[in-house]
């Protein structure tokens, strides 16, 4: 979606990409941060940022890569001003739960906590991208966009994590 010339048009885009996209960037900053208050407030902060860039003048031609860039870096700021609790501590923790997906077949409890410390044991790059694309469900050419990386370097880190996930999962080797 490009971003319209006057004003109110830019506001209506806006308002457009907020809603269509809200939800997703809250998952994806919950998912990542311990705390679902303090990723309520990268949310927000993460459509403000968008919000003052298209007030000065910036043009957004694609709204989804933009804002889960946006909320990635707000994601790395807030890891390097304070360490993250783990995912399994945060569900317990705040009741966090995974949204119900008629289209992904049902996984036990105790499978989603084994996949969880699994991905817990990758590295980040890892993570990162395995994380958008099987929760968020993004393709690797919005990946590439969201981290900055070329479709490639992401297809072959979602290669590579998943093999990794793999042997790890199947008790083969250590991550």
């Amino acid at each position: 979606m490009e971003q319209p010339s006057n004003s109110a048009e830019a506001e209506k885009g806006f308002m457009s990409a907020y809603d269509e996209h809200a939800d997703s960037i809250f998952r994806f900053l919950a998912s990542k941060i311990s705390d679902r208050e303090i990723a309520r407030d990268l949310m927000q902060e993460t459509f403000t940022r968008a919000w003052d860039y298209c007030q000065e003048g910036g043009l957004i031609r694609e709204w989804k890569p933009f804002l889960f860039r946006t909320a990635y870096n707000l994601v790395v700021d807030t890891y390097r001003k304070k360490k993250a609790v783990s995912l399994d501590a945060m569900i317990e923790d705040q009741g966090f739960a995974i949204p119900d997906r008629s289209d992904v077949i049902n996984i036990d409890k105790a499978e989603v906590k084994r996949i969880r410390a699994a991905m817990q044991g990758l590295d980040e790059v890892y993570r990162d991208v395995l994380s958008l694309r099987f929760t968020e469900d993004l393709p690797p050419k919005e990946i590439a966009g969201i981290l900055g990386l070329s479709e490639n370097v992401v297809s072959v880190r979602i290669h590579r994590g998943l093999a990794k996930l793999r042997e790890h999962m199947n008790g083969r080797k250590q991550i």
